[in-house]
């Protein structure tokens, strides 16, 4: 992850990154970092694409259809608020991307991919 957000950084100098889907939906940030848990029922299996490239689309299609919900906010892990350190957020710092400090004490938004119907 901290690989990728680098890479992305270097293009965009100054780009605002946030794990809180709630200021990236107003606009506050240009880039929202978010988790895929891609496993056990919600794994697809691959029809002609590896199995990296059918987990992403899974993750794709449930990032979408979370966002036409408005379920964004809706993470499927919690930890407890005290017990949180946002690796995503730690990530993005890392790349130097624009991110409020206080998001590495934040819990990122984790999304359970569903089974293909």
């Amino acid at each position: 992850m901290a690989w990728v957000l680098e890479r992305v950084g270097s293009g965009f100098p100054g780009l605002r990154c946030t794990t809180r889907p709630e200021l990236w939906l107003v606009g506050d940030a240009e880039l929202f970092v978010w988790e895929a848990f891609v496993s056990g029922t919600g794994k697809p299996v691959p029809a002609g694409i590896t199995q990296h490239a059918a987990d992403a689309a899974a993750a794709t299609d449930t990032f979408a259809d979370r966002l036409e919900n408005g379920t964004l906010s809706d993470s499927d892990v919690v930890c407890a608020p005290s017990s949180s350190f946002n690796l995503a957020a730690a990530a993005a710092t890392y790349a130097g991307l624009e991110i409020a400090s206080r998001e590495l004490r934040d819990q990122v938004q984790v999304y359970r991919t569903q089974p293909a119907l």
